[in-house]
């Protein structure tokens, strides 16, 4: 298990195994809507109808945080994603990891941070082990995730806890 995790540089590409990225750097194939004055892209689909789920928009407001930071649990959600819209451009870190062969806890091996600076958001696909969300200053951020009956979060605790630090350069 990693002792330490340096924080990387978040694309769809280095993200796409634990979600999908939306803004920021999105190559420019949207459809013209509103007499040409604006760009629709298409997201990815979201997944939160599963076990008589529905879509929830909530508020969250969250406290930025310094580093290093020691990373102590991690938590999915199997039957839904999250999606994090950072608003006035919070830039934000997203710790994630798959799950591991089967299913009871977290790949600790494939765990990854990502810097996110405040012009994209972030699905989790369902099932990712991912942190809290870690904002780097005071901001509020619109997350959609699913809501249901059913409480659908998992637990993992990090022993020892991990160091979450900026990239090495």
């Amino acid at each position: 298990m990693p002792q330490i995790l340096n924080i990387e540089s978040l694309s769809s590409e280095t993200f796409g195994m634990f979600g999908d990225v939306i803004g920021g750097d999105m190559p420019g194939n949207g459809v013209a809507i509103n007499q040409g004055t604006t760009l629709k892209f298409d997201a990815q689909a979201l997944s939160l109808d599963a076990n008589g789920g529905q879509a929830k928009a909530y508020l969250y407001r969250a406290q930025g945080q310094n580093l290093p930071l020691s990373l102590q649990v991690l938590e999915r959600h199997r039957l839904g994603s999250q999606t994090f819209v950072p608003l006035n451009g919070v830039s934000f870190i997203v710790v994630v990891a798959t799950s591991s062969i089967d299913s009871s806890a977290p790949d600790l091996a494939s765990l990854r941070a990502f810097w996110a600076d405040g012009r994209c958001a972030v699905t989790l696909h369902a099932g990712t082990w991912h942190h809290g969300l870690i904002a780097t200053s005071d901001g509020d951020f619109v997350v959609i995730e699913r809501l249901a009956s059913e409480v659908d979060c998992d637990t993992f605790s990090l022993s020892p806890a991990i160091e979450l630090r900026p990239a090495q350069s």
